[in-house]
């Protein structure tokens, strides 16, 4: 496997130990900077890791400052990037096995050398269960991929074309929330109440893809948050059913 690796001046030493550890077991790695402990600004040296593993020029990343949060916050500003903050061996098979995490943070201030190498074992040798996670691991992405398409969006002042966020709009009436997109529709019934909260209903997660047409299929994080956006002035429920 090749690994990418970056780290500030508080991560530096450690770092060191890391690669000497990856050399040993037989992974490849591409060491990013920063290259001594004179202190340097962490986020010039943990996003071209994490450009690195999106574009597919190293399978993962690990990535060490003092704490290891500021490189946490760096890396998963990129969209499809997962970097999980680890502190024992069982978070980062938790990391790998339930959220595919594809970069690794450390606090080296936090971790003794042997700590940081059995959370690196660990991180690299556990397989992702897919299952129940892979759904959820979708939306995670596909999330991470409409926040990057609307800032496009925003910048530009129009919509970025062919996304599937062009065109879309929501009719909220007494009896049901319209979404739609162009000639693409769903409709969310609602069972009003004057005596409490109405209830909108969804359908799960299991639902949602087997159900509704290819279209709105590994979406539904993204069309129920606009939804939800649109139902702000209702006092309500959601049924998942």
């Amino acid at each position: 496997m090749k690994i990418g690796i970056g780290s500030d001046h508080a991560g530096f030493h450690l770092k060191a130990s890391v690669k000497t550890f990856l050399k040993e077991q037989g992974h490849a790695f591409q060491d990013f900077g920063t290259d001594s402990d004179t202190p340097v600004d962490y986020p010039l040296y943990i996003r071209p890791v994490a450009q690195a593993v999106k574009k597919g020029t190293v399978e993962r990343g690990i990535v060490l400052g003092g704490s290891g949060n500021g490189e946490a916050m760096v890396a998963n500003r990129i969209p499809g990037i997962r970097c999980a903050l680890c502190w024992n061996p069982e978070s980062a098979r938790l990391a790998r096995a339930h959220n595919n995490a594809n970069m690794l943070s450390l606090g080296a201030r936090l971790l003794s050398e042997a700590e940081a190498l059995d959370i690196v074992k660990i991180w690299l040798k556990t397989p992702f269960e897919a299952g129940r996670h892979l759904q959820r691991i979708q939306q995670m992405d596909e999330l991470g991929r409409v926040q990057n398409q609307q800032e496009k969006e925003d910048n530009s002042g129009a919509p970025a074309p062919g996304g599937p966020t062009a065109g879309y709009d929501t009719l909220v009436t007494f009896r049901y929330v319209l979404y739609m997109e162009g000639k693409n529709k769903i409709e969310f019934q609602i069972d009003p109440s004057l005596k409490g909260p109405s209830v909108v209903h969804i359908p799960s997660s299991e639902r949602w893809d087997a159900e509704l047409p290819a279209w709105a299929r590994g979406r539904r994080a993204e069309i129920l948050e606009r939804v939800q956006k649109s139902c702000a002035h209702l006092t309500y429920e959601v049924n998942e059913y």
